[in-house]
C-alpha cells in the first residue's frame, strides 16, 4: 500500500551526504531555521513543511507519500504523486517538501523502520508507526481522502503529523 522502493527518492548516498550536511547546519542550535532546512524537489512558489511528532527511533526511514485530491488514487498502489524520503531521528523531524502546484493534497507519513521500502501490514493493520495529515486516525478501515486534504498555496505550508506506533512495537 504505501512504498517507496520504486518511486524514484534518490540513492543512499545522497541520503547520507543530506544527512550529515543537516547535522552539521543544525550543531550548536536550540531549534532549526526553515531557511537553512534542505527541501527535497525542485524548488517551486510552493514549499510544504511536515512535522512529524513522536519517531520512536533512529532506525530506517521517515517516508512521506503526498498524494493529490483525486480519490481514485488515494491509497492505492502507485497512486501517490510523490515520495520522500529521510533518515529517521527520535523525537519530532521536520521535512521540508517542494510541491508543484497550489491546491488540496494529502500526506500519509510512515517510519519505515526496518528500510524494507514498505509500511509493513500485520493481521492487525501496521506493524510500523504511520500517520496522515489533519492527524486523521483510521478506526477498522483507512481514513476517507476528504478528512485528510489540506490546502497549500504560494509560500509555506506547515503540517504537523503525529505517529501511531501498534501497541507491541
Amino acid at each position: 500500500m504505501f512504498q517507496y522502493r520504486n518511486a524514484g527518492v534518490g540513492n543512499r548516498d545522497a541520503l547520507v551526504v543530506g544527512a550529515l550536511a543537516l547535522a552539521l547546519a543544525f550543531a550548536g542550535q536550540a531549534t532549526a531555521s526553515v531557511e537553512i532546512l534542505p527541501c527535497h524537489g525542485a524548488p517551486t512558489p510552493y514549499r510544504l513543511l511536515v512535522t512529524t511528532q513522536g519517531v520512536k527511533t533512529s532506525h530506517g526511514y521517515l517516508v512521506a507519500n503526498l498524494y493529490g485530491s483525486d480519490h481514485h488514487r488515494w491509497l492505492q498502489g502507485n497512486g501517490w504523486l510523490n515520495v520522500w524520503r529521510d533518515p529517521a531521528i527520535p523525537g519530532d523531524e521536520t521535512m521540508c517538501l517542494y510541491l508543484p502546484a497550489p491546491g488540496r493534497y494529502a500526506l500519509v507519513m510512515f517510519h519505515d523502520a526496518n528500510a524494507d521500502g514498505d509500511l509493513n501490514l500485520g493481521p492487525l493493520g501496521p506493524t510500523e508507526g504511520y500517520g496522515f495529515s489533519n492527524n486523521v486516525r483510521p478506526f477498522l478501515a483507512p481514513p476517507s481522502l476528504q478528512s485528510a486534504l489540506f490546502p497549500v498555496a504560494a509560500g509555506d505550508t506547515r503540517v504537523t503529523i503525529r505517529l501511531h506506533y501498534p501497541p507491541l512495537s
